[in-house]
């Protein structure tokens, strides 16, 4: 059984946005922080704001008094954007006083610092705060799990796909659906029995389990016989090495074979798309559905992908091609 230590992913590729009117105090906070490769930065409030929508950052840390739109004016607009609520923020100010401490907490700030900081301090409350967001989001993932195969449930894959649609939108980055079920499983399970079933189901699990790479990768049991492997930041070309992957690799040493059928959807790019999130998550899934479809008609051991080629909702199209 893995350990909560290695289901855990790296800091070092942690999206981290720092925001101070000083240049300054961004460029030694910025080599402080060498260690991480996602470093953005800016000096304006609303420069902050305006590069946390588009980019989507995973910790902030800001500076209270800058002029503008000052810093608690900025968590309050990130607070009130569904995509970057979450977000841990760490003010930065030199002032100690207990009402600014106090009004930081108040609206939600992770953590509170006063100037000058240590190089060793702002490293561990940063690893501190980066820590406890993936592991809250690593522990939703471990409740919401399907007893047999240890995947995520359906009911989990329907709020990451919205938020990873939305995300998508926002971004530009595109994102890869893909739905699989066991050709026969019916039959198999009357042939060989509900355990060796069970064995079967667990051993295509940790195959599509085995395809995430990141941790935005979310593999999932989909019904009874179905899987489902949701792939944020991920073109046509790689999704569709992962469905070759899964094909040539669903059966267990001890395990009469069993082929897949297998459906991809993936929308690239969605930017600037006026459908609402929800919209397309729909439509992300009806096109893996209907690729998934396609390939049943197809025969066994068949994979179809779907590209949603438009970002336009009143121009998209959807193109299809075999994967076979």
């Amino acid at each position: 059984m893995d350990t909560i230590g290695q289901l855990m992913p790296s800091l070092s590729d942690a999206r981290i946005l720092l925001v101070d009117d000083d240049p300054g105090a961004i460029e030694w906070m910025g080599r402080v922080l060498a260690g991480y490769r996602e470093l953005r930065f800016a000096t304006r409030g609303a420069q902050a704001l305006a590069m946390a929508r588009a980019w989507l950052p995973e910790l902030v840390l800001l500076d209270v008094e800058m002029p503008g739109i000052d810093g608690f004016a900025v968590r309050m607009a990130l607070k009130a954007d569904p995509l970057l609520a979450d977000v841990p923020v760490i003010f930065i100010t030199q002032h100690g006083m207990p009402t600014f401490e106090i009004a930081a907490f108040d609206m939600g700030a992770a953590d509170f610092v006063t100037k000058p900081v240590t190089g060793p301090a702002l490293l561990a409350r940063v690893a501190m705060q980066l820590r406890l967001r993936r592991m809250t989001r690593l522990m939703s993932r471990l409740t919401a799990r399907d007893a047999l195969t240890g995947l995520a449930d359906r009911a989990l894959l329907e709020v990451e796909l919205a938020l990873e649609c939305a995300r998508s939108q926002r971004t530009g980055r595109p994102l890869a659906l893909l739905l699989a079920d066991i050709d026969g499983f019916c039959a198999y399970n009357r042939l060989h029995g509900s355990a060796c079933g069970d064995s079967c189901l667990r051993t295509v699990a940790r195959t599509v389990r085995r395809l995430c790479q990141r941790p935005a990768d979310l593999p999932v049991r989909h019904g009874s016989d179905a899987f489902a492997l949701l792939l944020p930041d991920t073109a046509t070309e790689d999704a569709a090495a992962a469905a070759a992957r899964l094909s040539d690799a669903p059966n267990g040493a001890d395990e009469p074979p069993v082929t897949l059928c297998i459906g991809l959807a993936v929308c690239e790019p969605p930017a600037a798309d006026p459908l609402a999130m929800g919209d397309l998550a729909v439509e992300l899934h009806g096109a893996a559905v209907s690729a998934l479809a396609r390939a049943r008609r197809s025969g066994p051991g068949s994979a179809w992908v779907h590209h949603l080629d438009r970002a336009d909702a009143a121009s998209r199209s959807m193109s299809s091609r075999s994967l076979s």
